[in-house]
């Protein structure tokens, strides 16, 4: 299912325009609101409760981008918060994913492309630029219309229904403990099916944990509780 509500969090009125412009090409019904900086963005939050998506500028006056990923995660763990930025040096991209990013777009990819990465991460898709990974091109996980090689992804890592629930977490940006509440599950059984998860995609963070879900194709998945 693709996303109904989206936040766009950017100081700059023509780039919120702009993407506003491409997911109403995308998505005509779409609803779509805007903040120019992060409080405005958190208070456009505890107001819109069926929001579904972010994407998130990183360089903003007051609190960034960055500062801002952790305070998202803490309120509101299960939404998805996808970066728009100009930066897609490696080491930046790896520290959005470490705050919690489940994506990121390069704001100066061509139209076309920009297009590509928004229609994939309105339908719960992992995007992320070529200098860490590539975009995923399945359907979410869960949907009817799923596309085959991404559950036959999931199940080629061998991993038990229990611990590609952790995993979805885990790409949704959730710490362990947010994952204790939302799963019900003891901190003691969720950090040994992380570190299966982390076994089977080969990885040792969950930056890395995204970056290879992106490279096999695996969904995000998963909606704001």
């Amino acid at each position: 299912m693709s996303c109904t509500k989206l936040l766009i969090c950017d100081d700059h009125p023509p780039i919120r325009a702009a993407v506003t412009y491409i997911a109403k090409e995308l998505d005509r019904n779409i609803g779509i609101v805007e903040a120019g900086n992060a409080s405005e963005a958190l208070q456009l939050l505890e107001r819109h409760a069926d929001i579904e998506l972010i994407l998130l500028d990183l360089h903003m006056p007051g609190m960034s981008g960055l500062e801002l990923l952790p305070e998202l995660k803490v309120r509101f763990p299960s939404l998805p918060v996808v970066v728009l930025s100009s930066d897609d040096t490696r080491a930046t991209v790896i520290d959005a994913l470490e705050r919690g990013a489940t994506g990121y777009i390069c704001k100066s990819s061509p139209t076309d492309l920009l297009a590509k990465f928004l229609e994939h991460a309105l339908k719960g898709n992992i995007v992320l630029p070529t200098t860490v990974g590539s975009t995923a091109q399945a359907e979410p996980a869960g949907n009817a219309g799923a596309a085959p090689a991404a559950l036959q992804g999931m199940a080629a890592l061998g991993l038990s229904p229990r611990q590609l629930d952790v995993l979805a977490c885990l790409l949704r940006g959730m710490t362990n403990k947010q994952i204790c509440r939302e799963l019900g599950m003891a901190e003691g059984t969720v950090k040994n099916h992380v570190i299966a998860v982390f076994r089977a995609l080969d990885v040792s963070s969950r930056a890395q944990a995204v970056i290879e879900a992106s490279r096999r194709g695996l969904p995000v998945g998963g909606r704001r509780s």
